[in-house]
């Protein structure tokens, strides 16, 4: 994966008194979520709520965010070495807060891109040729915008640039020929039966009740979630790859072998 680069001095300067106001800050009852998954009882909680929760004070909370980052108006690159076997690289584009209603078209489109070996991706780069040894999408659940991100490991003797190259020709054979029919159904299928088997176990319905809770704004909406996946069509995906998955929405980030020193010649 790509370093984290840049947060070390960051780390360096931090006072106990800094960590003290941000737990303070963020790690109160008041801006916490609560889920409850099992056979207890209205009363249960409340008890337990009002003996271990009830005597940790509130605090203010953090205020609203201002700064709002500018949309990007171009391509960004970014190159750097580490010791490693060959090329690595990252795409990440710009995309909305996860409470926008292009977050189950983009999820969907993730999953046309690397979710199985008959994916975009996976298909051409892993298995059909010898591009790429690993690649996959990213796009995380945020209250804020956030980042699609797909991240490839070039198998041997591949560049960086002939990795990009590929990935590239197939994001742009979904922006101009769009999806099957097949391939949008076996993913709707595909995550109808995450959504039961995650709704199995007491772990998988607290974590998905507390996950729409806090980043789709109501735990109900966990409930619309099969249906809402339902109405995503081919041209719902297809829009969204043109609208987020573009150059000018782009950083492309190269993270490269170190250069082989060159061997000292005797005259």
């Amino acid at each position: 994966m790509f370093p984290v680069i840049g947060f070390e001095s960051d780390i360096k300067k931090w006072t106990q008194a800094d960590l003290e106001k941000y737990f303070k800050t963020y790690y109160s009852p008041n801006n916490a979520v609560a889920v409850v998954v099992g056979d207890v009882s209205a009363a249960q909680v409340k008890k337990l709520a009002e003996q271990y929760i009830e005597p940790i004070p509130a605090q203010k909370l953090p205020d609203s965010l201002r700064t709002v980052e500018p949309p990007q108006n171009g391509e960004r690159r970014a190159t750097t070495y580490k010791d490693v076997a060959t090329p690595n690289i990252l795409l990440a584009y710009h995309t909305p807060a996860t409470r926008h209603p292009d977050y189950y078209a983009l999820d969907l489109l993730s999953g046309v891109l690397s979710s199985g070996n008959s994916s975009r991706l996976v298909k051409s780069l892993v298995l059909d040729s010898t591009i790429a040894s690993r690649v996959f999408t990213n796009m995380d659940q945020s209250f804020d915008p956030s980042l699609f991100s797909i991240y490839a490991i070039a198998a041997s003797n591949i560049s960086a640039e002939q990795l990009e190259r590929s990935v590239l020709h197939q994001i742009d054979k979904v922006i101009n020929e769009g999806i099957s029919d097949v391939e949008l159904q076996k993913l709707k299928n595909q995550k109808l039966m995450e959504f039961y088997h995650t709704m199995e176990s007491i772990n998988g319905k607290a974590n998905s009740l507390g996950t729409y809770e806090l980043f789709f704004g109501d735990y109900k909406k966990l409930y619309e979630a099969p249906a809402l996946y339902e109405k995503v069509t081919k041209e719902d995906v297809q829009r969204v790859a043109k609208t987020y998955l573009t150059s000018r929405n782009r950083t492309v980030g190269y993270l490269l072998p170190e250069p082989k020193a060159n061997p000292v010649k005797n005259n």
